[in-house]
């Protein structure tokens, strides 16, 4: 056969099967009532066909039995597939060729609210983030005896705590991992941000939250190096993994911290935002509202406390331009603050990265 084309255009065909770049294929999966939707999308536009398989393992797929074989065309597929305690992830094969794995973000809980799986970001090489590694989440305190089974499923192995003393000691974890790391993350001792008595007299306002906000996370970030350097010191230790890391609401200081991991595996400012502002459609909201009346009767101080409970993209842009000011580049802050060096660097991202 291979006689039949002249030395040129053999070489080119040849050339060409080599050095074909992989397409980028992002996936995206959402749980819809018990039906998963499952879309894609490729570059350059492919033909052919995607077969989807489903594990409650991220790391183990039985290929000879899949749920659905589909053309690429058609950009999704809704599949059906229920795990009494058990996370479903998904793996996309295109074409036998090439595969991407998939699960839903957000996991769900019966009371442990914004609890949700770090997996699916895509960095600048177009490496995806591990499914079913690292997790977000609020105060696991929150933890119902299912959701306690639900966490066991999980294979929790890892605990990082960024709440202060007086809360833990308060509010301690139901949900007893094999370690537990305490990283009691300071916040800026002159915030008004919690100061109940301020919004219910209207000296406190959305716009003041917002400020606020953005005073108290500049300095979370700025103020915790030393708690930050282990929190990456614990991340860059394969054998700690599942993780999850976690706060009060899972939005501020967790917050913070998400933004510094996407950050070190080369994640863009784009996903980091959104991923910060996730807390918003993730968070009941009301299960953390003070139970007091004036809350409900008075549509500005109901405005000021949902702001207060809220995240907002003026707060992650003010912080994240700011240390970009400060230092050059977040690759520097991360470097020459946190003491990432390029050798943990490069293992947090052989880690957490395929």
């Amino acid at each position: 056969m291979l006689k039949k084309f002249p030395l040129p255009v053999l070489t080119f065909l040849l050339l060409s099967y080599c050095t074909e770049e992989k397409p980028d294929i992002h996936v995206v999966c959402e749980n819809l009532e018990g039906n998963y939707h499952i879309k894609w999308e490729t570059f350059p536009p492919m033909k052919g066909t995607v077969s989807i398989y489903e594990s409650i393992n991220p790391d183990s797929f039985d290929i000879q039995a899949p749920l659905a074989i589909v053309n690429i065309s058609d950009g999704f597929k809704n599949v059906f597939a229920i795990r009494n305690l058990r996370r479903s992830y998904f793996k996309l094969v295109f074409n036998r060729k090439y595969s991407v794995i998939t699960a839903e973000r957000a996991v769900p809980m019966q009371q442990l609210t914004n609890f949700r799986d770090f997996g699916g970001y895509y960095n600048e090489n177009n490496l995806q983030t591990q499914w079913g590694k690292l997790y977000r989440s609020s105060s696991l305190n929150y933890a119902t005896t299912i959701d306690m089974k639900f966490l066991s499923a999980l294979k929790i192995k890892t605990v990082i705590d960024f709440r202060s003393d007086d809360e833990k000691f308060k509010d301690p974890y139901r949900y007893n991992a094999s370690q537990t790391f305490n990283l009691p993350l300071r916040e800026n001792p002159h915030s008004t941000f919690f100061f109940y008595d301020k919004i219910l007299s209207k000296r406190m306002r959305k716009n003041d939250v917002i400020i606020a906000q953005q005073d108290n996370l500049a300095f979370v970030m700025e103020h915790n190096a030393d708690y930050f350097e282990q929190m990456f010191d614990i991340l860059a230790d394969k054998t700690n993994y599942p993780i999850v890391f976690s706060c009060a609401l899972g939005k501020d200081k967790t917050g913070v911290a998400a933004a510094l991991i996407l950050s070190a595996l080369s994640v863009d400012r784009e996903q980091i935002i959104s991923d910060f502002l996730l807390s918003n459609r993730l968070t009941d909201y009301d299960f953390f509202l003070p139970n007091l009346e004036v809350y409900y009767s008075d549509v500005d101080v109901q405005e000021t406390m949902t702001a207060m409970l809220s995240s907002h993209q003026e707060v992650i842009t003010y912080i994240l331009d700011r240390v970009t000011k400060q230092c050059g580049s977040m690759d520097k802050f991360l470097e020459n603050e946190l003491k990432l060096s390029p050798q943990k660097r490069a293992k947090l991202k052989e880690i957490m990265l395929y």
